[in-house]
Formats: C-alpha cells, sequence, structure tokens
C-alpha cells in the first residue's frame, strides 16, 4: 500500500509538472488558443523494400473522434514508392489512429503535431501488432508511439484480465454490496496502477501518458457501472476530477459515459435539453462541461436542426463551439444532400444496386457492390428499387456480435408486418467479413430482405452521407418523404408495429 500512495504522490507531481510545461490535457482553458494556433497534424507512412510486384498498399484508419460518431474511417493508398500521407481533419490534439496498413502492421498510434510510421516489408513477413522489428514511429510524435506501443504489450495477460473485471463491473455491482464493490474496484485500480508502475520505472518521460490513459479507461468503465444509480460523492468527485490528454478510445469514452452517466443517474432530474444543459453545467468546470456536451450531440442526432442551435449556443469554450458548429453544417449539408438526390433522381428500369447474387426461395435478395459505385447512386438505387416504401437500413458486420444478435429481431418485424410499405435493407460490411460467412448467416437464419455485400469505402462514404458514423450495428430510417434518421433506432428488437410506422414515417 505504501508504494501505491508513493506511486501517486509521484504521479501527482508528474502532472503539475506536465501542466506546467508539456502537453496541455484536453480540459486545459488554454486548448483552444493551442489549437487556433497550430496547423493541422500530418500522418505520414513509408513503406520500404515492397516487392516489385507490389504496386500499392491500402491503407485503413479508424480515427476517434469527439463527439458524433465515436469513430469514423478514411481509406488511402501508398504511391509507387511506397508513400502515403494523411491530413487529420479535426485537429485535436493526441488523437488516437486505428492503422491498417496492408499486410504490414495494425497499430493504434497517437498524432499530435505529426507523425511518421515507416515499414520495412521486407523484415515484415507477418503482420506486426503495435511494434516489432521492421517498424519505426519517427517525427515529433515518434517517440510517444514508440513507448506507448510497448505499453500495450507490456503485461498484457495480466492487464486483460484486469479489463475484463472492468467489462463485468456494472454485472459485479447488482451482486456486490456497495462497501464490497468500492474494494472490489479499489483492488483492479491498484493492480493496474502497479502495473504502470513497473513499466514507468524504465519510461519515466512518459508516466503522464501511461496512467492518464490507464485512468481514463477504468474511470470510463465506473460510469458505465452505475449508469442509473448513484455514486458514492467522494468517488464522483474523484473521476470529476479526471482530466484525459488523449482523444482516444479511452479518453473519449470516459467523456462519452460519464455524461452518460450524469443524464441517467439518479442525479436532480429536469425536463428537456435545457435542463440537461443546466444540469451539466451545475455538475462540472465549464470546460468539463462543454466537452461533455458534445457528446450530447450524438443523444440528439435525429432532432438536430432544432436541438444543435441550443446546445451550440451553451458553450462557451471555442474549440467545443467550434467542433459543434462543424457538425451542425455537416447534419444540414447531409440532409439536403439525401434529400436533393431523391428529389431529383429519376427512376431507373432496373435499379442497379450491385451485382445481383441469388434470389432465396424466403423473399430474400443477395447483391454485392464493389468500390466502383458511387456511395450516391447506391442510395439513389435504393430509393428508387422502392418507390413508395420507406427504409429500415441495418448496418452490419460478420464477426458483430450485437449485429447477429438483433438480425432475428428485424426478421420478426418483417413478417409481422408485411402488409406495411417498408423495405429492409441489409447492408454487411467487407471490412473483417467474409462473404461465405455472410450467406451462410443469412441462410441460417432465413432473413427476408434485400442484402447486400457492400465493399468497406463504400460504406463509409454513405454513412457520411446518412450522418451514421459509429460502430456495428448502426440502423437508419428513411421515410417515405426521403428524410433519413439515423438515430430512430438504438436496436430492432425495441421496435414493434406502431414504433415502427413512426420511424417510416407511415
Amino acid at each position: 500500500m505504501k508504494r501505491i500512495l508513493y506511486f501517486l504522490l509521484l504521479l501527482s507531481c508528474t502532472q503539475v509538472h506536465a501542466q506546467s510545461s508539456g502537453p496541455l490535457q484536453i480540459e486545459d482553458e488554454k486548448m483552444s488558443s493551442y489549437l487556433a494556433n497550430r496547423k493541422p497534424a500530418t500522418l505520414t507512412i513509408q513503406v520500404k523494400n515492397l516487392p516489385d510486384s507490389i504496386k500499392k498498399v491500402n491503407v485503413e484508419l479508424t480515427l476517434v473522434q469527439m463527439g458524433v460518431g465515436f469513430q469514423v474511417s478514411k481509406f488511402a493508398e501508398t504511391d509507387a514508392t511506397g508513400l502515403a500521407k494523411v491530413v487529420l481533419d479535426q485537429n485535436l490534439p493526441y488523437q488516437q489512429i486505428w492503422l491498417s496498413v496492408g499486410r504490414y502492421l495494425y497499430a493504434g498510434i497517437y498524432v499530435n503535431s505529426g507523425l511518421t510510421v515507416v515499414l520495412d516489408a521486407k523484415k515484415l513477413e507477418k503482420a506486426a501488432f503495435m511494434i516489432a522489428d521492421g517498424v519505426e514511429y519517427l517525427g515529433d510524435d515518434g517517440k510517444l508511439n514508440t513507448i506507448m506501443n510497448k505499453n500495450v504489450l507490456f503485461k498484457r495477460k495480466e492487464k486483460g484480465d484486469l479489463d475484463k473485471s472492468l467489462r463485468n463491473l456494472r454485472k459485479l455491482k447488482q451482486q456486490d454490496t456497495e462497501e464490497s464493490f468500492l474494494t472490489r474496484i479499489d483492488s483492479i485500480k491498484n493492480a493496474l496502477l502497479k502495473i504502470d508502475e513497473e513499466f514507468i520505472a524504465n519510461h519515466p518521460d512518459y508516466a503522464w501518458a501511461t496512467t492518464n490513459e490507464t485512468l481514463s479507461g477504468f474511470y470510463g468503465n465506473i460510469c458505465l457501472a452505475y449508469r442509473g444509480d448513484l455514486m458514492p460523492a467522494k468517488l464522483f468527485n474523484e473521476i470529476r476530477n479526471h482530466k484525459p490528454y488523449f482523444v482516444s478510445n479511452d479518453g473519449s469514452t470516459f467523456y462519452r459515459y460519464l455524461q452518460s452517466y450524469s443524464m441517467n443517474g439518479k442525479l436532480p432530474k429536469e425536463k428537456g435539453l435545457p435542463g440537461t444543459l443546466a444540469l451539466i453545467d451545475s455538475l462540472y468546470s465549464p470546460q468539463k462541461s462543454d466537452i461533455l456536451k458534445l457528446f450530447l450531440l450524438d443523444a440528439y442526432k435525429d432532432l438536430f436542426s432544432t436541438a444543435y442551435p441550443t446546445i451550440i449556443n451553451s458553450i462557451t469554450t471555442p474549440w467545443c463551439k467550434s467542433v459543434s458548429t462543424n457538425e451542425l453544417a455537416k447534419a444540414n449539408l447531409n440532409q439536403k444532400k439525401v434529400e436533393n438526390l431523391f428529389a431529383t433522381s429519376k427512376q431507373p428500369e432496373d435499379a442497379n444496386i450491385g451485382k445481383p447474387l441469388v434470389k432465396l426461395p424466403f423473399e430474400a435478395d443477395l447483391y454485392e457492390v464493389d468500390e466502383k459505385i458511387k456511395a450516391e447512386d447506391l442510395l439513389i438505387n435504393l430509393k428508387s428499387k422502392f418507390p413508395k416504401k420507406a427504409l429500415i437500413i441495418d448496418i452490419w458486420a460478420t464477426w458483430c456480435g450485437p449485429c447477429l444478435a438483433d438480425l432475428p429481431s428485424s426478421k420478426s418485424l418483417h413478417e409481422k408486418n408485411k402488409d406495411l410499405p417498408v423495405a429492409y435493407i441489409y447492408l454487411c460490411t467487407t471490412g473483417g467479413s467474409n462473404i461465405d460467412l455472410w450467406k451462410k448467416n443469412i441462410v441460417k437464419m432465413e432473413i427476408p430482405g434485400t442484402h447486400v455485400f457492400i465493399n468497406e469505402k463504400v460504406l463509409a462514404q454513405l454513412r457520411t452521407i446518412l450522418n451514421a458514423e459509429g460502430g456495428f450495428p448502426t440502423y437508419v430510417a428513411v421515410d417515405m418523404n426521403g428524410k433519413a434518421n439515423s438515430k430512430a433506432i438504438s436496436y430492432m428488437g425495441a421496435l414493434n408495429r406502431e414504433s415502427l410506422k413512426k420511424v417510416a414515417g407511415l
């Protein structure tokens, strides 16, 4: 216990030093001026010693975001020299990117001012995970990424076991007494910090980064465990005082889960969006409050035209106001684009929604869409194929457990409401999915409707148009008038006939 107390004291001193002379926490009052006075960061990827037979290498980036859409996918490819450069749109501090470079590398990286990832194809016979011989992280953010990827692999099994315990906290909380549960989470926290302490002993300059990410993940899971309940005051104050440095899985979900806890915990209730904004303002500092409001945007996506201006007007932190204003502009643009696409399109003789594969006896039509088709054309053709029907679009993947679990509910809803003018569209991403497994799942569950095995790049573009960026599954309702809503359906199992008619605009 004395070692842990000493370590926490050392961490506190390190964080104070970092605030005064090093990186800024996301909530720092100086963050707005810092972001306003710098250029967007650039990620450079260089693949050396490529075989003559390989002319380009595909690059996939999954960027962690603040606010609407937890993650967004982007794609690039190397040129003839093995070089690719990507300029980051949001220009956020220490933005985490899940990077896949052909068959050579899969890694979580952080980009702040600039990072160069150099891969030696000769040395990478097998795909590297995070860090390996043949992988170099260079540039301003190079050393940080080298250390943080080493940290991912440090005592990986022990940390994995502790992460499993964190994911089960909500279930454990329902079984334990309050005192026993608090003792349990204290034990998990101390175990995580002890592992950090051992790693930091060899990398003391990065204590601020290592432990901040650990605590972001830990506190985020605590917020999730207490959703719908009230935390003890001491624990809530501890969490309220935590300030991430990273726009990462752990940093972003910390804010997302804290915002969700604030709205759904047993806290003083206020009616409507103004009451929710007032509640958040009353609980947190102006900077933290404004960041939480960015995640509130996601909860009001279906009412963006009225809700977003209200949220934006309540934000005082300049960089948060800029992010939220951009989200409103993007939502308006995408909504107009969808409406214009449907309004100006003509119905073709046979709507082309990809390569027809097979028509199955349980009223299922299977198609395959490659990257040659434009997302806008696909959307027009889907609506044209069903001109007098609303669309329920299910975006899923063969590796997604929640997706597979919800498909029978969709089938049941379809079969019980065949008389309604609703078409069911199932878009399965090629990313990580297997076309044979896709077919087997459809046949096994006998799901009627239009099934499309869609190129992941086209799907990413379509998600942007529909304001439906995020994870899997995602559901989009396009009503009879062509208005798209990506927040109307949380999961298919929640719908009945009346709610189906409502989202379909019937």
